[in-house]
């Protein structure tokens, strides 16, 4: 790993909307992470720091270091792994400094020097292209027995919208982890965290993204107190794990793999086992 130490990059949230548009789901991961007791924070997918900008704001959580590759618009496998020295300055004036990993995070497994109690990564395992597996078992890798980890993720079980005449899908972009590339159910989403080596500790759903025009009407079944209407109108999976254990290698491929895949870090047999 190549590592800028001495050189300090000063890091600006993005002004584009995003930070107002998530502002509820923020607000709730903040208040999550606290009921957690997290205190020494490792984000994942920092980039466009609106979620670390609230971090720094709140004050009751230290970042140890995140990891985001902003930078990079045409993704090889692998891009090294550099750690550089960053200074965030947030919109109501807080500064914090900490270090940035700069990584493929699905495809190097690679070291990190801080010592996180708790993994974030929230809303970004649906941007992954290949294998968020290489993503979680990073995860395990860097904490402790005991460590958390917290994931949200868009509920790929619900209902499209019927009034919607266009696409729900991204545009095309230069840069292909700006978009969803896949969306889990919760099954498929505990099952892969499960193999990684975490003990579930709650699997569930958020509605905190605000609804406009006659889509406000699924906002209000999400509400109605039955699984079905849970699972098909609420928009947000949440995922609170524990590691239980040291993974190196997945026993067997995660449900929402292709098993006939040549997966790097999943048992070779696996597939006879499925």
């Amino acid at each position: 790993m190549s590592a800028n130490e001495n050189k300090t990059i000063n890091i600006q949230p993005s002004q584009n909307g995003y930070s107002v548009y998530h502002e509820s789901r923020i607000a709730h991961t903040l208040q999550k992470l606290r009921d957690m007791g997290a205190s020494r924070l490792v984000e994942v997918g920092s980039h466009p720091w609106a979620m670390t900008s609230a971090f720094v704001d709140d004050g009751a959580f230290q970042i140890c270091a995140t990891v985001s590759a902003q930078e990079v618009t045409n993704w090889p496998d692998d891009i090294g792994v550099t750690a550089s020295r960053c200074q965030l300055a947030t919109p109501k004036g807080n500064v914090a400094t900490f270090t940035n990993y700069s990584a493929n995070i699905e495809r190097t497994l690679f070291e990190i020097e801080e010592k996180p109690d708790t993994v974030v990564a929230a809303e970004i395992i649906e941007h992954l292209t290949r294998s968020p597996h290489i993503m979680l078992l990073n995860i395990n890798h860097w904490l402790p027995l005991g460590g958390k980890l917290f994931i949200t993720t868009p509920n790929g079980a619900q209902f499209s919208n019927p009034l919607r005449r266009g696409t729900q899908t991204a545009a095309y972009r230069c840069n292909t982890y700006e978009r969803h590339s896949y969306v889990f159910t919760l099954d498929g989403l505990t099952d892969l965290v499960k193999l990684c080596g975490f003990r579930i500790v709650e699997a569930s759903y958020w509605d905190v993204i605000a609804r406009t025009g006659p889509s406000a009407v699924y906002g209000w079944l999400a509400n109605v107190p039955v699984p079905y209407f849970r699972e098909k109108f609420k928009k947000t999976l949440v995922v609170v794990a524990e590691k239980d254990r040291d993974v190196v290698e997945l026993e067997r491929c995660p449900r929402v793999y292709d098993s006939r895949g040549d997966w790097e870090y999943v048992a070779k047999n696996s597939a006879d086992r499925l």
